[in-house]
């Protein structure tokens, strides 16, 4: 008998060992940084662009061109530029590195006297983007469309995935649910679908975030806002909306537009 007590005794024990052992806690996983970003990509193949045959026009001109600073952030050394008259490629030309942007010098070749606009098209190797702007100048010969001081800025993005844009600048009230940190994000969105990262600036003491929203033609959409706090590895809501407005703006840094967060509950 007495060896049977030892026994469930020496069983009971080594069960709550073993629960105590199972309930101790595993390494912590902190989970990767959200990451909200404006996705411009559209998949279109990279075109292939043929340049004009030696000989074949008598004329050309040229055009010194840089990327909108919007369009700018996304260049890439395989970019490139060509001008095009009805379906005729007249000349293509990649982009040159000039103090941290990209020119480029096109020469355009043709006729004169030509009877037909010149179409630009801008490809994006990053965007996987074909941005054209149709018919926006005329073949001069000799002539020139922008210059080395002051490039032309063909309006690409008005053929792009969002091509309307509006700013606002916007403001957390306080107490915060979580201590700011350097990787922290604050974004607008439309749906699904982020529409810009708002920028940190100091004002007079107080964080403000500055945004440039972009759009979809003839949008009226609402936009929300969502917050990443690093510290918590979690996700707050806006409960404060406004509607999307082509050239439109709301709040300033005086007065910015004020975000009340709540966590996303998943």
């Amino acid at each position: 008998m007495r060896k049977i007590i030892n026994y469930v005794i020496l069983l009971t024990v080594s069960t709550l060992l073993w629960n105590c052992k199972s309930e101790e806690p595993g390494p912590q996983v902190v989970p990767e940084p959200t990451t909200w970003e404006l996705n411009l990509v559209e998949n279109e193949p990279q075109p292939s662009w043929e340049p004009p045959a030696s000989g074949v026009y008598q004329f050309s001109m040229t055009a010194i061109i840089r990327l909108s600073d919007f369009l700018e952030t996304y260049a890439d050394a395989g970019d490139e530029i060509s001008a095009f008259v009805g379906d005729e490629c007249r000349g293509i030309t990649k982009g040159i590195d000039t103090n941290g942007r990209s020119l480029y010098f096109l020469h355009i070749r043709g006729n004169s006297p030509e009877k037909q606009r010149v179409t630009l098209k801008y490809y994006s190797v990053r965007n996987k983007k074909t941005y054209v702007c149709r018919d926006l100048l005329e073949f001069t010969q000799n002539g020139t469309y922008g210059k080395a001081s002051e490039p032309a800025i063909p309006p690409f993005e008005e053929s792009g995935k969002y091509p309307e844009v509006m700013t606002a600048v916007v403001a957390l009230t306080e107490p915060l649910p979580f201590d700011s940190r350097d990787k922290d994000l604050l974004a607008a969105f439309v749906g699904d679908e982020c529409r810009g990262v708002g920028e940190a600036k100091v004002v007079e003491g107080k964080k403000v975030y500055m945004f440039e929203i972009r759009g979809k033609k003839e949008e009226k959409s609402s936009v929300y806002f969502q917050y990443y706090s690093f510290q918590t590895s979690g996700i707050y809501k806006a409960s404060e909306t406004f509607s999307f407005s082509k050239d439109g703006s709301n709040g300033n840094e005086g007065e910015p537009f004020m975000l009340s967060l709540q966590p996303v509950i998943e």
